[in-house]
């Protein structure tokens, strides 16, 4: 028996031919079910199931062509095996049939066993089909599970990358990230290590895709965990992560890399790079291009490499561009490479065209008009920092001296004689409620409204005692400093608390709160600058204070 499960559906109108068929087929295995012309065998079709039809090609009413591209057009039957049955050997009419979709022709007289093997054949290949198309339903889900898979891994990475970091320290941050693949090769990262210094490291892992993704992971831990253990330079840090990494590659596997730390208050950046493509300074005061010095072998290549560190003077103004080789590689249409004079071309059109904080947009609009949207080869990443005149301190809470932390924000104004000292008085008695709500109801938790009950503060000076001598609360810190241009200044206070919801904040002023005695510290700020906001966590405070002419340059 070859084909007990297979339904045949014999369509013809002479009874002689269905007869004979049917025996034979029977005799091998198959169910056979017989129709007398095209519209019965339409009507069996809708019925029931079958896995093969034999058709003749003249019969009354719907034909063999017919019948053929009426199945064709019922979803079931869209690859159901079609062999035509025709007393005709002319090419036209053999030619009809295969343009309507039949997928064999035997022509009358026929030979019984030469049917057996052409329906045997029509049914391994349809079973063939089906296999096939069973395994692209799998693969398509498969594709879809790995697609979803994906964009995860997409989401995490992307979470990893400090791309919403707008500032640090009074430096303006942007930057871009495109990879070629979902994920991609390339990492940066932005590292506040306080008193105004930041690490900052970009990296190009060889390769696309998940496994370099997952070198990046790798990498950025190693980055924390030796950034935690100590103050390394630029130098050290290349060296400590190029023998860590080394158990993580293949030969084939390296990584171009640099890292760089920016010191704020003295306007001075170290640098070392492992091979990566050099960091430019744009200077527009010189309107002028600085490519960084130094170079040193990829990561990854050979273990206990040493490295370089060089340092350069910054200028307020000064504009740091990192990137990876997937930019100043980047091709027009026409094939025209990119290359770092086009790049220092596209960073001064971006700025003068940009404002602060845009430039590495400016800079991804112009490479998608020079390159194409989406057309790039390789992974694309920029990072750009824009040079403050600036100055911040870290303190811990346990050991912050209010007034000597005044002394040391309001340099900028004493040191400078034009300045009123009454607005000198202002910044004062600002800065001195800020620094009190970082440390007190920032960095301690301390509910304001402890202060309540006929003013007496027994409860809250013992609450601030208790956890000054708590080391979770006293090992926090309180960052503040300054953004000086030439006729403002900007001060940030940041706690490491929990923050507050600052946009339902009382008013003191309210005859409802006239005798509460708290609440006043930020309506007090507001009365001796001239502009005050919180950030969205509501853990740091900006406070500006303007000046009618240029005193600060």
């Amino acid at each position: 028996m070859q084909g007990d499960t297979h339904n045949i559906l014999i369509a013809d109108d002479d009874p002689a031919i269905q007869r004979l068929l049917k025996d034979f087929l029977e005799g091998l295995g198959y169910k056979v079910t017989s129709a007398m012309d095209g519209d019965t065998a339409i009507m069996e079709l809708q019925k029931n199931h079958y896995d093969l039809l034999i058709s003749d090609v003249i019969m009354p009413g719907t034909d063999g062509i017919a019948l053929i591209k009426i199945i064709r057009g019922m979803g079931r039957y869209h690859n159901l095996p079609i062999i035509m049955l025709s007393g005709k050997s002319n090419t036209p009419t053999k030619v009809a049939a295969f343009e309507s979709l039949a997928d064999d022709y035997v022509t009358k007289p026929f030979d019984f066993d030469e049917i057996g093997s052409r329906v045997k054949t029509q049914l391994r290949l349809k079973q063939l089909q089906e296999n096939l198309e069973e395994k692209n339903r799998l693969l398509l889900y498969r594709n879809l599970e790995l697609e979803a898979h994906l964009e995860v891994a997409k989401h995490i990475q992307q979470q990893l990358l400090p791309l919403d970091v707008k500032e640090i320290y009074g430096i303006r941050i942007s930057s871009i990230y495109k990879p070629v693949d979902k994920v991609g090769g390339d990492i940066f990262d932005l590292l506040p290590f306080g008193n105004g210094k930041i690490g900052i490291f970009i990296g190009d892992v060889s390769g696309h895709g998940v496994p370099s993704a997952f070198l990046n992971i790798v990498l950025r831990m190693l980055i924390h965990s030796i950034a935690r253990e100590e103050a390394v330079s630029p130098s050290r840090m290349l060296e400590k992560i190029n023998n860590a990494i080394m158990p993580y590659l293949s030969e084939e596997d390296f990584i171009t890399a640099s890292y760089g730390i920016i010191d704020v208050n003295h306007r001075v950046l170290y640098s070392a790079s492992a091979g990566h493509p050099k960091a430019i300074i744009f200077r527009g005061k010189e309107n002028r291009t600085i490519f960084m010095n130094g170079s040193g072998p990829c990561l990854g290549i050979l273990e206990g490499v040493a490295y370089e560190t060089h340092p350069v003077r910054l200028l307020a103004g000064d504009r740091l561009i990192y990137y990876t080789d997937g930019l100043i590689e980047a091709k027009s249409p026409g094939g025209k490479m990119l290359g770092t004079e086009g790049l220092c071309r596209m960073i001064e059109g971006s700025v003068e065209a940009n404002g602060p904080g845009d430039i590495a947009a400016g800079i991804a609009s112009r490479i998608e008009k020079f390159a194409g949207v989406d057309s790039y080869e390789d992974d694309l990443t920029v990072l750009c920092l824009e040079i403050e005149d600036a100055f911040y301190y870290s303190w811990y809470t346990k050991y912050i001296n209010i007034q000597a932390a005044i002394d040391i924000l309001l340099k900028p104004l004493t040191s400078e004689k034009r300045i009123d000292l009454k607005d000198i008085k202002k910044v004062r008695v600002a800065l001195h409620e800020a620094l009190s709500n970082a440390i007190e109801h920032g960095n301690l938790q301390i509910p304001a409204s402890l202060k309540e009950g006929g003013c007496v503060e027994d409860l809250f000076e013992r609450l601030k005692g208790e956890r000054m001598a708590n080391a979770v609360y006293a090992s926090r810190k309180i960052t503040a400093g300054y953004i000086k241009h030439d006729n403002d200044i900007t001060y940030c206070i940041k706690d490491e608390g929990p923050g507050f919801d600052y946009k339902n904040v009382y008013d003191p002023t309210s005859p409802d709160n006239i005798l509460k005695c708290y609440g006043r510290g930020i309506v007090l700020m507001r009365i001796c600058m001239d502009e005050v906001s919180f950030n969205e966590k509501g853990n740091e405070i900006r406070l500006v204070k303007n000046f009618p002419v240029q005193v600060l340059t």
